[in-house]
Order: structure tokens, then C-alpha cells, then sequence
């Protein structure tokens, strides 16, 4: 056994190269969809249902979910992006419609979609709650909502850690965060002035706040769960530990783990590896788990 055989190694392949180009960023949200599908059948029948993806970008995940029998429409506000969405779908031969829109108004009638995707987007819009009224309208009675966001007190919840990997650093002023990007280079597709783009679209949403506009939206909690970030690396290793050790011959397995993981390890990566595994238990004590979370996955269920 290898340290690729514990850990998916297109998955972390496709984490590691993201950057690289336009290609490479789809690719990477294709596998991050595929590892979702597993989760999302869970809570409903995906084959035929009918999906809603707020916040679709470059159509990356919306591929994967309709090559897995979702029909998909994917929206977003960008309509280049959505140009591009459209190209990679039919490239991949994928049937999904583009529109262009944002969530706070859905151009849809009511009882519409089966599900609605909100993966890593809920944290950019304009009104957090508003985005959630639409999406209780447009859904069918025992519909969900799937959301995954970084609340906005964790310590790498800014959008800039490619560049910026200080914890808590996006909560100083904005002109402190946008001169220290603007001092670094461009990191493949993602240039210093798009990264304080992004960082400046965030609304501040926390925990906190979230399960609140949950309940004033007229949602119940299908799934709940807050979790740590520890860095891409930090992540395979503890992931690679548990599943080597679980796995004979254990030793060699946790070996080429350890081996893996001082390749990819800089100095001060692993020293902050450490500091967000001593946080790590905070995401379990509520109030605190604002200040350690690395992210919140939630589904929420339409009442029948």
C-alpha cells in the first residue's frame, strides 16, 4: 500500500494544481463534485432530479453533476463565466443550461427544483437570508439545500490563503489586506488584484448568523456539521494517518504517509498545521467554534 491508496491522489493532484490554468481549475471542481455525490444521495434521489447550482461560475461542478443524471441549471451573475461554463459543459458532454442571475431573485416559479446547490457561495452574497427565501420558494416541498461555506472568523476564512497564509490576517483593515496582496505575483490564473476581489465580495457571514436566517427562511437541519481546516497537507496527513493505521501493514503505511508529508510541508506550513490542530476541538464548543472553523456543512429540508 502506497500513500496514493489512502488518499485520493487525483484529488489531491487536481487541490495541488487548481492554479495552473482555466483547464486545471475545472478539473479540480469536477473531483471536488464527484466526492460530494456519495454525501448528496443521502438525502435525495439525484438521477433525473432537478438542480439548481447558485454561484456556477465556470460550470466545473455543475459537469460532474450532470454526467451523474442531475438536470442541471446553473446560475451565476458573471456572464462571462457562464461562457465559458457553457463551453466546458459541451466539451464534456454535458447537458446544463446557463443563466445568468443572482440568488436573491429567482427568475423561477415556486416548487420548482428538487435540490439546490450553494457550495462555497452563500458567504459572497448580497443578502445571505433573501438568497435563502428564494431558494425555500423555488424548492419542492422536501427539497434541500446543500451549503458549504468558511464562516468568516476562522482563521483562514479570507479567500487569500494562496497567497496570504497568516491566521486571521483578512480581519484587518481592508487597505492592510489589499497592500500586502498587491505586493506578491501572480499565482498561475489567480492574480493578486482578482484575490482581493474575491476577499472583498464577503459578506461576513458566521455560524452564528447563518443558523439564524436557516430558521427565519423556514428551514429544518437535514445535516449539520462545522469542521477545521488544517492546510491541504495538514489534511492528507491526519486523513493518510488514520486510514494507513487502520489498513496492514500499518507501520509501512503510516511510513509513506510521514514521507509524503515532509515533501509537501514547508517550515511554516507545518507550524501552521500545528496551530490549527490545537484549535481543532474548538469547532465542537459553540460561540468558539467561530474563531476555528475552517468550515460549515450543512443540508437543509423543505417541510413537506
Amino acid at each position: 500500500m502506497t500513500i496514493e491508496s489512502v488518499v485520493d491522489a487525483d484529488y489531491a493532484n487536481a487541490v495541488d494544481a487548481r492554479l495552473n490554468s482555466y483547464a486545471a481549475y475545472i478539473e479540480y471542481q469536477i473531483q471536488e463534485a464527484r466526492r460530494a455525490l456519495p454525501f448528496l444521495e443521502r438525502f435525495f434521489e439525484p438521477r433525473g432530479a432537478r438542480i439548481l447550482e447558485i454561484g456556477a461560475g465556470r460550470g466545473g461542478k455543475g459537469i460532474a453533476y450532470a454526467l451523474a443524471g442531475m438536470r442541471v441549471v446553473a446560475l451565476d451573475i458573471d456572464a462571462e463565466a457562464l461562457q465559458l461554463g457553457a463551453a466546458n459543459a459541451h466539451s464534456r458532454h454535458a447537458s446544463i443550461q446557463f443563466l445568468a442571475g443572482a440568488g436573491e431573485q429567482l427568475a423561477f416559479p415556486a416548487n420548482h427544483f428538487d435540490a439546490i446547490l450553494l457550495d462555497s457561495v452563500i458567504e459572497h452574497v448580497q443578502n445571505p437570508l433573501r438568497v435563502l427565501q428564494e431558494c425555500f420558494r423555488v424548492l419542492k416541498p422536501g427539497g434541500i439545500v446543500f451549503v458549504v461555506f468558511p464562516p468568516f472568523y476562522g482563521p483562514l476564512s479570507g479567500h487569500i490563503d494562496d497567497y496570504v497564509m497568516m491566521p486571521w490576517f483578512h480581519l484587518l483593515p481592508r487597505r492592510v489586506v489589499e497592500r500586502e496582496l498587491l505586493k506578491h505575483q501572480p499565482i498561475g490564473i489567480l492574480t493578486p488584484r482578482e484575490a482581493f476581489a474575491v476577499f472583498s465580495s464577503l459578506n461576513g457571514l458566521t455560524i452564528f448568523r447563518l443558523r439564524e436566517f436557516v430558521r427565519r427562511a423556514g428551514f429544518h437541519f437535514d445535516y449539520w456539521r462545522v469542521r477545521p481546516f488544517l492546510t491541504h497537507p495538514g489534511m492528507r496527513l491526519v486523513v493518510g494517518l488514520v486510514s494507513a493505521l487502520k489498513n496492514p501493514p500499518r507501520l509501512k503505511n503510516a511510513i509513506n504517509v510521514i514521507a509524503r508529508a515532509r515533501r509537501e510541508f514547508s517550515v511554516g506550513t507545518f507550524c501552521l498545521f500545528l496551530l490549527l490542530s490545537v484549535l481543532a476541538p474548538l469547532v465542537l464548543v459553540p460561540f468558539l467554534q467561530e474563531i476555528a472553523a475552517g468550515g460549515c456543512k450543512t443540508v437543509l429540508r423543505k417541510p413537506e
